[in-house]
């Protein structure tokens, strides 16, 4: 069925009818539906008008309504057509209504930029994800199936259709199957998402897939893997020139992520280990697409265009290699708009090397936070925008489904990413001789000098991957080459032709010498080959790799690869095959030395392999230098008999401190976390009790009560007691204390855990805060009531709220913990703030606890239970909102401590992570949704951010958000921001929470506050000066605390002396605000009230960290230098507006030392990019 494009004879009474649904739609509506008027008239040109497109570009509308609706996916096939999956049913079919969504076929038969005919190739579907041509037809991803849809008679539509795979997973109709691309290698990748689990039956077996990743299936055989699992939506994937992966996060925030094949990324089921996204704190994206050719300016060559959706923008990033990967730089917007509708969702560089952008065209976007009937949803709408470069011309491509192999196979090298991969396309489908016949005939051809040669072997060999067509020589010759890149993906070809690898090849001596390769990204790519590889010595070959220097992604693909072969290579160290010192058997492989099977058992945990390493080490074959880590990781993983062996290592007069306390900490995460403890007598411990290093006491304290070392028990109360004592060392003594029992230890937690005595200074005072909190948790271990009792005094002085929140958190923490502290509030009031703090954290908490908020009310005097917000209250903050809100305002009531909002919520990346980040909050959602999530937090809970209650064999209770988590353990992320690790065999009962953001939150704010602060959400992410900042600034700030310690400290050194030496020093996190400056007011500081003008000062002190990744000279600019002192990495930089330092590869700190008497305003750190510069590096929220 086709049609041809027409314009509406009618726009007027269209526009009218629209306007009259509106306004009659509002008088039927609750609340949750007031912001109806937002919605704009669906009308392209005006659409149109509202695009703000890059310098050098226009703009011009492809496709629209009614020649398409509502594209979720696009791709084109070798003939230049676009094809979409449009889905008016989407997110959820009504009852009783017939499924009716389409794939559609777009044209522009006459070349002239807009397609003038939509052909309907199929219909009938249930919310068809994506599409792409293939194998004449087209795969279609329908639900919980891959459908190929076949046009057998040439009437443009499907006739056939044919089951390809079925069971993915439908708990959630946005992260079903979706996002189909063609590799370069001809295998399918398709993606699912973080609520689906699939599980499908193929000719190799049963293949899962539990939450997010990217699937890889090769149609001929039928063969379906897993490439990479994990992000939260995963809307996008791509290669680049030479084949490497990168993928984009549409419910993320990590902006472009380089993938390792098989690695594990956020959110990844049953992965103890996960890589992260290139760009931390980024807005969440939509689509991917890696752009080229010569319609395009230089400098986009190579470059990755994906859209924040959200947001209302199509965004462009720069790569720039990197080690391993790589450094990802956000660049000026392709396409940037506040028009509400503008949903760009996919994006696919065109034929004519115009870059086309799927718009789904929506006001609405929320799937599981917004009613799925909400009237606000568009079913009708959508665009198709096609992006040129002014004044260059458009690219002419071949008629490629006309060209003979021949003709096919000289186009591998064509400047356009279009033609190369459609001409391999078509060669896809040929026949597999013919195909090969013409390959090796141009390879022939080809001049020796000709600089594409290489590119044109690699560009043959993606082609014999989809033949399955192995050609080892041609193999051998890239590996040879002298650009990396082209080593590193020919390494990735061989992965797919492993099974055919002789071990004695030339081909496979040569993959065994590459993982000596100087370029990480090639050892890298060797190691996930070898893996698949799967014999002894590619297992030797893959632990080699670790004794050399790893960069992140190196490394986690080493561990990842030894892992996968540890049956192999732990049967050969178990049956005395390996050792250390032995030359392996095969020519490619280096002697090994200890290093490698050091870190081998470490990253595999391997227990078994302990015995063997005792072994080793007792013959000498381990080297000196190593004996101090083969020790640390025996303390690790051994048992009883092993454990004894460190434990006398650790107390042996030749071990140096900072070694020993390495072992000591060791033993201590042997008890705690596997309940082990050496063999034998315990008591050689004693002396380091007493011991005049800090940390290594620490610990020693720490093991005395782990171990039950009672007659320790005096010399440790002495410690507990001690003021002059460090706190932390009090603290451990404390908790040593509650271990061990007993009378005389209860009775000093009892003291210790009544008021301070009233000291001089407060900075002492509030040290000792943490020994009596301390001091409180032990008591609930012997004697809880006493604990609850404690607990109900403190509250009732009107501790900070630190405090508050931490003794909230210890009685939270236990089974009928909540119901004893609230019988022991039965006699105490508490100040109407303390009891406002305490129930925050209680409803902070995920659970309900009503016998505990009611006792908090009652004894705050607070009334009976959050404000119960009117219909009409809401309506006059709404209308506030429009007519009175100030966004800068709102800004500060979202910074005030005591609403807490940024120890739960980042704003691109920086803040907290206990809720969403916030980053372009207010392009996608709505003024009502907003306000309601701000004093209804429980109504809606945003997706992947429900909480769970463990409760635990021991009595303890932890809730939160799951972060992750694998078959051994589960990562809570708690109220506090701080990520809990829970064994899972210590878990006796899950069950579902609330939010984590507290109830009545918003019930101190004024009602102008409250419209303030939504005004302010409502402009996060839109174009404006809430967008997301285009410069890399200090975002996360560390603010010296004036301490007791600190005091004395600058009084008794410099300024440097005491940033230099850094210990026993209290730093307090602080944010930026959205535009990267950080206000000074109500931030810690030192203020002397000295009599001697000299001496008198008002000085605050900050502190952030700069990743250097290639070393250089790096650029820091301050919005003004006034009264502002630098110091980077310890060392004094001159004042200036403008810093240069040439600083080497890894972390470096910066300080601030700001003059308050000189400045108070604002100060903003830039990561300045000056053109050419050699320095990459960035500042990381």
């Amino acid at each position: 069925m086709s049609s041809a494009c027409h314009r509406d004879q009618f726009p007027s009474l269209r526009l009218l009818l629209l306007a009259m649904f509106a306004l009659l739609s509002w008088g039927n509506e609750g609340f949750a539906q007031r912001d109806l008027k937002n919605i704009p008239v669906p009308d392209p040109a005006e659409e149109l008008k509202s695009l703000e497109v890059a310098d050098g570009f226009e703009i011009n509308l492809f496709a629209a309504d009614p020649l398409i609706h509502k594209p979720i996916q696009m791709n084109f096939d070798a003939q230049g057509r676009l094809w979409a999956a449009a889905s008016e049913i989407y997110p959820q079919i009504e009852p009783g209504k017939v499924a009716n969504d389409k794939i559609l076929v777009l044209e522009d038969t006459n070349a002239d930029g807009q397609a003038d005919k939509t052909t309907v190739f199929a219909d009938g579907l249930l919310i068809p994800t994506a599409v792409i041509p293939g194998d004449g037809g087209a795969y279609v991803a329908n639900s919980t199936e891959l459908v190929h849809f076949k046009d057998t008679n040439g009437d443009g539509k499907a006739d056939e259709s044919r089951v390809i795979l079925s069971g993915f997973g439908t708990e959630d109709t946005h992260h079903i199957l979706h996002t189909f691309r063609w590799g370069f290698d001809g295998l399918l990748y398709m993606n699912q998402s973080i609520y689906i689990h699939s599980h499908i039956e193929t000719p190799f077996g049963v293949r899962r897939l539990n939450a997010g990743g990217i699937w890889q299936y090769r149609p001929p055989t039928g063969q379906l893997e897993v490439f990479a699992r994990g992000w939260v939506n995963t809307w996008g994937h791509h290669f680049d020139r030479y084949g490497q992966s990168f993928a984009t996060d549409g419910a993320g925030g990590e902006g472009i992520n380089f993938v390792v094949p098989g690695a594990s990324y956020p959110t990844a089921a049953n992965s103890p280990r996960i890589l992260h996204g290139l760009n931390p704190g980024s807005p969440k994206h939509c689509g991917l697409e890696v752009v080229d050719g010569r319609h395009l300016p230089d400098d986009w060559q190579g470059d990755l265009i994906t859209n924040d959706f959200r947001g209302h923008r199509v965004c462009r990033f720069k790569l720039t290699p990197e080690g391993t990967g790589y450094v990802s730089k956000p660049m000026p917007d392709l396409v940037r708009t506040n028009h509400v509708a503008f949903r760009p969702i996919d994006i696919k560089q065109g034929p004519d090397g115009a870059i086309y952008i799927a718009d789904w065209y929506n006001p609405i976007i929320q799937h599981g936070e917004v009613d799925f009937r909400d009237p606000r949803r568009d079913h009708t709408h959508g665009r198709i925008w096609r992006v040129t470069a002014k004044g260059r011309p458009l690219v002419k491509t071949p008629a490629l489904q006309s060209l003979s192999s021949a003709e096919l196979v000289a186009l591998l090298t064509a400047p356009e990413q279009f033609t190369r991969q459609q001409a391999k396309l078509v060669l896809r489908e040929k026949p597999r001789s013919e195909v090969i016949a013409a390959l090796e005939k141009h390879a022939a051809s080809l001049p020796a000098e000709d600089p594409l040669k290489n590119d044109w072997l690699l560009e043959s060999l993606w082609v014999r991957v989809a033949h399955q067509a192995p050609d080892f020589k041609t193999c051998e010759l890239l590996m040879n080459s002298s650009d990396y890149r082209l080593r590193a993906a020919t390494v990735r070809v061989l992965g797919h032709w492993h099974q055919n690898l002789n071990s004695e090849s030339p081909v496979m001596v040569k993959l065994l010498q590459l993982a000596k390769d100087p370029h990480s990204q090639v050892r890298m790519e060797v190691v996930r080959t070898l893996s698949a590889v799967g014999t002894a010595d590619a297992a030797r070959a893959v632990l080699n790799v670790a004794a050399e220097p790893m960069d992140e992604f190196l490394e986690y693909a080493v561990w990842l690869s030894a892992n996968e072969l540890a049956p192999v290579w732990h049967a050969a160290v178990l049956h005395g095959k390996w050792s250390p010192g032995d030359q392996a058997t095969s020519p490619g492989i280096a002697k090994s030395s200890i290093e490698p099977w050091l870190y081998g058992i470490k990253a595999t945990k391997a227990v078994q392999l302990i015995p063997v390493l005792v072994q080793w080490l007792q013959a000498g074959k381990i080297p000196e230098a190593e004996i101090a880590s083969t020790m640390e990781i025996i303390g690790t993983l051994g048992g009883p008999p092993q454990l004894s062996l460190v434990l006398n290592a650790a107390i042996d007069q030749t071990t140096q401190a900072t070694q020993r306390s390495i072992l000591l900490e060791a033993l201590a995460g042997a008890k705690k976390s596997r309940d082990i403890q050496p063999a034998g007598n315990l008591e050689k411990i004693a002396p380091f009790v007493q011991s005049k290093e800090l940390r290594e006491q620490l610990v020693a304290v720490e093991l005395a009560g782990l171990w039950k070392q009672a007659q320790l028990a005096g010399e440790i109360r002495q410690l507990a007691s001690d003021r002059n004592r460090d706190v932390n060392l009090r603290v451990a003594a404390v908790q040593a204390l509650a271990r061990l029992g007993g009378t005389e230890n209860q009775t000093l937690l009892e003291q210790l855990s009544k008021p301070s005595e009233k000291v001089a200074d407060a900075a002492v005072v509030n040290e000792t805060d943490g020994v009596r909190l301390a001091a409180i948790r032990g008591l609930m271990v012997s004697a809880s009531e006493a604990a609850s009792q404690a607990s109900a005094l403190w509250l009732a002085e009107g501790p900070a709220p630190d405090v508050v929140s931490e003794l909230l958190q210890t009685f939270l923490r236990e089974k009928g913990g909540a119901v004893l502290l609230a019988k022991s509030l039965v006699t105490v009031k508490l100040s109407e703030d303390t009891a406002k703090l305490a129930l925050r954290s209680v409803t902070g908490s995920g659970r309900e606890e009503p016998q505990l908020q009611a006792a908090l009310r009652e004894s705050g005097h607070l009334g009976s239970g959050p404000k119960v917000w009117s219909t009409e209250e809401l309506e006059s903050i709404l209308k506030k909102v429009s007519t009175e809100g100030n966004a800068a305002r709102g800004e500060q009531v979202f910074r005030r401590a005591e609403l807490a909002c940024m120890k739960c919520h980042a704003i691109g990346g920086a803040g907290g992570a206990v809720g969403p980040d916030l980053v372009s909050i207010g392009a996608s959602a709505q003024l009502d949704y907003l306000l309601d999530s701000m004093v209804t937090p429980n109504k809606q809970v945003k997706e992947n951010y429900n909480t769970v209650i463990l409760a635990l064999a021991d009595g303890r209770v932890q809730s939160g958000i799951v972060t992750r988590k694998s078959a051994s353990e589960i990562v809570l992320r708690d109220a506090n921001d701080v990520e809990v690790v829970v064994p899972v065999k210590e878990i006796e009962e899950q069950s579902a929470g609330t939010s984590l953001m507290p109830a009545g939150l918003a019930d101190g704010l004024t009602q102008t506050e409250l419209a303030d602060l939504i005004t302010f959400l409502s402009q996060l992410g839109k174009i404006g000066p809430y967008a997301p900042p285009s410069g890399k600034y200090a975002m996360r700030w560390e603010v010296l605390v004036p301490t007791d310690p600190a005091w004395t400290k600058l009084y008794r050194t410099s300024d440097t002396e005491l940033l230099r030496q850094g210990q026993g020093l209290e730093w307090k996190t602080a944010y930026s605000q959205v535009n990267g400056a950080l206000p000074l007011a109500d931030l810690p500081a030192f203020r002397t009230r000295d009599r001697l003008a000299e001496k008198a000062r008002q000085v605050m002190f900050l502190k952030t960290t700069a990743t250097v990744t290639t070393a250089g000279e790096v650029v820091l600019s301050l919005n003004d230098p006034a009264g502002v002192e630098i110091w980077i990495d310890g060392e004094s930089i001159p004042q200036a507006q403008i810093v240069r330092k040439s600083l080497g590869a890894g972390n470096h700190v910066i300080h601030l030392a700001i003059d308050l008497q000189k400045r108070t305003n604002e100060v903003r750190l830039e990561l300045a990019a000056e053109k050419g510069a050699q320095a990459k590096w960035q500042i990381k929220p």
